[in-house]
């Protein structure tokens, strides 16, 4: 099949034709170029990208098969070669079962590929029967194939040593003119394959159907599309793990900060629980949220774990101060504290008076006299009341600091009491009833709040325990996150980018399936002759794991599966028009195609319809048929198709003989005077031989004649061949060929011996008798006037 265009043209110009986003663009081109490609476009990195694709396609050099020549190899054993025409044209090769015709089949599909696809379908039995059991050595093929237009053949061999056990061991070389070549057919070889073995043509019905799929498949060329696919959805896949594992950690974040009695595991959580995580509020969270400052009760916590309340040793301490000053000042004042002190006041105006003027009377009262006395006494009596006063002082002083120092209400909000609530419940009350005045109260004041205090200290410290575990958690999670909404990103274009590829590989590819679908259904209706199924065309279907060929078709106008209602000739003609497009594509720089056993199974009537596809695929391609069915040989003759017949047989030994045959009738008698003249082969064992011979000669003509005669008159192909298989003697083969009922065998040698002579009746009897007893004919004359008789029955 010829592209009016490379692959690349068409997926550039699909591209442009639906106006894809250039992004996604540049991802399917890149895909198209390979996985470093794809990466680097992922990744921002400058690519360089192709457009259309400027040089085209070389076309291939045809090339045909010359010879080929086998020694040692399964069924033959001393060297023997198959010559052809290296040129297009139809090329049978007969011979009965076991003659070793497949051997060079099969040579040329090892020489060429390394290995057999008929092998694969038998056990290790069979394998191991790859070399000839008569003349295993040497063994070697050598296939010689010629280029059109070349003036020096191509020479493909591959030889065993003696010791070699195994087929793989052979050493295979390539000679092109008078040196060595590496021709790299091997892909060439898996895409057009121009091998059709029954193993083939059985694979469709016994494949799965991504098997059949992908035998097809490669002779589109598609395989760049469906390996950018390919590469696509790795990326996709490699893609989706990355999102889908942080999205699983995001949601098991999220499930464990649920469970954390903290404001800043719920805010956090809230940022998981969208879509689309913000993670900047997120990193400016775990950045701020050493001191949850948006929690009144944590903030009432920490404040309340803050206050320090006086100790109960120092409160002890100062009632003890305070009930001693208080027992000195009780001692030294009889009056009280204010009496005193203006005592003490007066009393020292009148010493500073003395010792201003000196012993006088007493200035207040003139009664008394300020003396030297007088001073000694009123200074005892002013230190006296000094220290009253002072003592009286220090209580005031000490109690002034007790009630200071029990004055905790202002310590405490009760805003913050309300904001704790239960665990609050006693220290509130005990507050609300607390008098500073009373130090005997502290204690039980004092121990509630401790408890408070050590309550709301061990709750701060589990919730901020618990918040830093899992602000670690989120800390590491950030980047695998930030990761995740590129690999999210990157996700989004590739999906898109598939999106827009997957249908257009399909639309592609059932674009260039085209051709090869239309000729596979133009074989089917050549072949069908006779059959009730109508094929309705050929696609392929699905992708990846669920790629299949399909093949809708219809029974006498129902809709239905091919493969579901044909019988087993039906699927082996099947078989045919789905391999045979594919051997004979354009592209293929094969221009030969090796058919080995397709008639097995079909129909009379389909044989009429390979014999003639073949004769059409013969007018372009090298097309080479093996056979042990003499029904395709005789439809060639009958439909007058233009095409050389070899003939395979085996001899003594493993020896090969090949002849050129086209008549089956002429090998018969060929082999019969072959052994007429044979010299060691004894009397009573060469005449049942000579005129068995001759016997399949004349059946031979007469099934032809049988065939020609109801054909032409318009019997169906079954009807006929059912005819010729319920004729089991000569006698009845004949009348059915003379008279058109085999049960008029008496009427035979009356009429050989009256329209041709008595000649005619004594060679028929002779090859009727012959093969059960030794007669009395001349043998030469036996073969003489067989040839006479199968020439007038024709």
């Amino acid at each position: 099949m010829t592209q009016d265009a490379s692959l690349l043209d068409q997926l550039v110009d699909r591209l442009a034709a639906d106006n894809v986003p250039d992004d996604v663009i540049d991802l399917v081109l890149a895909a198209y170029v390979g996985d470093e490609a794809l990466d680097g476009v992922l990744d921002g990195r400058p690519v360089e990208l192709p457009a259309r694709d400027p040089a085209g396609r070389a076309r291939p050099q045809p090339l045909y098969l010359e010879s080929v020549s086998v020694a040692g190899f399964r069924g033959v054993g001393p060297q023997q070669s198959l010559r052809l025409q290296p040129n297009a044209g139809l090329t049978l090769v007969v011979g009965r079962n076991g003659s070793g015709k497949s051997s060079y089949a099969e040579a040329v599909e090892l020489a060429l590929t390394g290995d057999s696809a008929r092998w694969a379908e038998r056990n290790s039995v069979f394998k191991d029967g790859w070399r000839n059991l008569h003349h295993g050595s040497p063994c070697q093929i050598e296939v010689q194939l010629r280029a059109d237009g070349a003036g020096q053949p191509i020479r493909v061999r591959r030889t065993w040593r003696d010791d070699d056990t195994e087929a793989d061991q052979g050493v295979a070389s390539v000679l092109a003119g008078d040196g060595t070549a590496d021709l790299r057919w091997q892909q060439p070889l898996e895409t057009y394959r121009p091998f059709l073995t029954a193993s083939d043509l059985g694979r469709l019905i016994t494949s799965r159907p991504s098997g059949l799929f992908d035998a097809l498949a490669p002779i589109l060329g598609m395989t760049p599309l469906t390996e950018a696919d390919a590469r696509l959805m790795r990326v996709r896949r490699e893609l989706s793990d990355k999102v889908a594992t942080v999205k699983a950690r995001r949601e098991a974040l999220r499930l464990a900060l649920a469970e954390v009695d903290d404001q800043r595991a719920a805010d956090a959580a809230a940022i998981l629980a969208k879509r689309a995580p913000d993670l900047d509020a997120l990193d400016r969270l775990l950045a701020d949220a050493g001191e949850d400052a948006a929690d009144p009760v944590a903030v009432a916590g920490r404040r309340v774990a803050a206050v320090e309340f006086p100790e109960l040793e120092q409160v002890d301490r100062l009632g003890e101060e305070l009930a001693e000053a208080s027992r000195r000042a009780d001692e030294l004042v009889a009056a009280s504290a204010g009496a005193a002190d203006d005592a003490a006041r007066l009393l020292r105006m009148a010493v500073a008076f003395h010792d201003e003027h000196g012993d006088v009377a007493c200035p207040v009262c003139g009664a008394g006299t300020l003396d030297a006395a007088w001073r000694a006494n009123a200074g005892e009596t002013v230190a006296r009341l000094q220290r009253g006063s002072a003592a009286v002082d220090r209580v005031r002083e000490l109690r002034a600091r007790a009630e200071r120092l029990l004055d905790v209400r202002p310590r405490i909000r009760s805003e913050d009491l309300e904001a704790l609530g239960e665990p609050a419940t006693r220290f509130r009350a005990l507050l609300d009833a607390w008098d500073a005045k009373e130090p005997s109260a502290y204690p039980p004041l004092l121990e509630a709040f401790t408890e408070l205090q050590e309550h709301t200290r061990a709750w701060l410290r589990r919730r901020h325990d618990a918040w830093r575990e899992h602000a670690a958690a989120l800390q590491a999670w950030l980047p695998q996150a930030r990761a995740g909404a590129e690999a999210d990103a990157r996700l989004k274009r590739v999906n898109a980018a598939r999106d827009w590829l997957k249908p257009a590989i399909a639309a592609l590819r059932d674009e260039r399936f085209e051709p090869f679908a239309q000729r596979s259904q133009e074989i089917w209706d050549a072949l069908r002759q006779e059959s009730n199924v109508e094929l309705a065309g050929m696609r392929l279907a699905g992708t990846n794991t669920r790629r299949t060929i399909a093949f809708p078709a219809k029974v006498d106008g129902t809709s239905t599966s091919a493969m579901a209602v044909m019988s087993q000739g039906e699927l082996q003609a099947l078989g045919l028009s789905v391999f045979l497009p594919r051997a004979c594509a354009e592209d293929s720089p094969f221009r030969f195609v090796i058919i080995d056993d397709p008639v097995q199974s079909m129909d009379p009537s389909k044989v009429d319809g390979l014999a003639q596809v073949l004769a059409g695929l013969a007018q372009t391609r090298q097309v080479v048929v093996f056979t042990h069915d003499n029904r395709l040989p005789e439809a060639v003759r009958r439909l007058r198709i233009d095409a050389i017949i070899w003939a395979v047989t085996r001899r003594d030994q493993s020896e090969i003989e090949i002849r050129k045959n086209s008549d089956p009738i002429d090998r018969y008698l060929a082999d019969a005077f072959a052994i007429l003249k044979t010299e060691e082969l004894a009397d009573n064992a060469r005449y049942p031989l000579v005129s068995g011979f001759c016997r399949s000669a004349l059946e031979a003509a007469c099934h032809e004649r049988i065939r020609r005669i109801f054909i032409r008159r318009g019997d169906k192909h079954a009807d006929v061949e059912e005819r010729i298989e319920k004729a089991l003697t000569l006698n009845q083969i004949a009348a059915l060929a003379l008279f058109g009922d085999m049960q008029e065998g008496g009427k035979v040698l009356a009429k050989l011996n009256g329209e041709l002579g008595r000649w005619a009746g004594d060679a028929f009897m002779a090859c009727k008798q012959g093969v059960h007893r030794a007669g009395t004919m001349d043998l030469e004359t036996l073969v003489r006037d067989s040839r006479r008789l199968a020439g007038s029955l024709r």
